[in-house]
């Protein structure tokens, strides 16, 4: 029976501030009666976005630059304001790190058109070999709802027996090729097995589950989710993913995200659409 994996997001790191270099910094600038935030009162991604668009205008106090006679001290009102400016670049300092499992070829290929502002890494199938098992997500549209007719739920369940079917004969290929070469007996080199891994990679579909790390910074983020968490116009696994980190990202960073709203039908809609 082919194996059903569900898809889960993992959210393994992001931006730290160095407050101690951060003071160093402002004093160096002159700017001793900037006072930095409090952890509790700020993300460490968000005070860094901060701190540099600060630095863009000298703006830490008023009369540091002489053109600046007074300056924003809410935070929250701060980078509200550079959001309705449009001053995207600064968001671009801070950081989130994915680890993202159980996507397919499909995910990883849309996500290879927005290689700007991320960093990707991506299980190889030129060294992961599989064993018995083909992994993959049944996708959204073909799993069961309750709210279904009939004649669309014996379509999906119809459908969902063609996938297994499908990846079960590609299964029973994969297995016949490894005992072709003699990978199951555990005698060759690696050098062996990862051309023989290439090699046989070939014949596996592009819905196999994968897996790997992507980093983007705040305003790819915010790009993707905007471009891929729209229902009905992105491809329904990456909305899928997307959605939930849209979620993610509107819970843990109000002052970056709190833009973002969720409408009827899933998607999320920020109020400033192009930072």
């Amino acid at each position: 029976m082919p194996m059903h994996v569900p898809i889960k997001i993992f959210c393994i790191g992001q931006t730290s501030v160095n407050r101690e270099e951060v003071r160093r910094w402002l004093d160096h600038m002159e700017a001793t009666g900037y006072e930095i935030p409090e952890k509790e009162a700020v993300t460490d991604p968000a005070l860094l976005i901060a701190l540099a668009a600060k630095r863009c205008y000298k703006s830490f106090e008023p009369g540091l630059n002489p053109n600046v006679t007074k300056v924003r001290t809410d935070l929250v009102a701060y980078i509200d304001n550079i959001l309705a400016s449009g001053h995207g670049s600064v968001f671009e300092h801070s950081v989130y790190n994915f680890a993202i499992e159980g996507v397919s070829r499909v995910f990883t290929g849309e996500m290879n058109r927005h290689r700007a502002g991320w960093a990707i890494s991506e299980g190889s199938m030129r060294y992961i070999r599989f064993d018995k098992d083909i992994p993959f997500w049944m996708p959204t549209s073909l799993q069961e709802n309750p709210n279904d007719d009939a004649d669309l739920a014996a379509r999906k369940k119809a459908s969902r027996l063609v996938f297994d079917q499908a990846f079960g004969q590609t299964e029973k290929f994969y297995s016949e090729l490894l005992r072709i070469w003699d990978m199951e007996e555990g005698s060759h080199n690696f050098h062996y097995k990862k051309r023989v891994t290439s090699c046989l990679r070939r014949i596996v579909g592009m819905g196999v589950a994968t897996g790997g790390v992507w980093s983007g910074n705040m305003r790819a983020l915010r790009h993707v989710i905007t471009m891929r968490a729209d229902e009905p116009s992105a491809e329904e696994e990456i909305f899928y993913v997307f959605s939930q980190i849209a979620k993610l990202m509107v819970e843990r960073e109000g002052m970056l995200f709190g833009d973002f709203e969720q409408d009827a039908n899933g998607s999320w809609k920020p109020k400033y659409r192009k930072v």
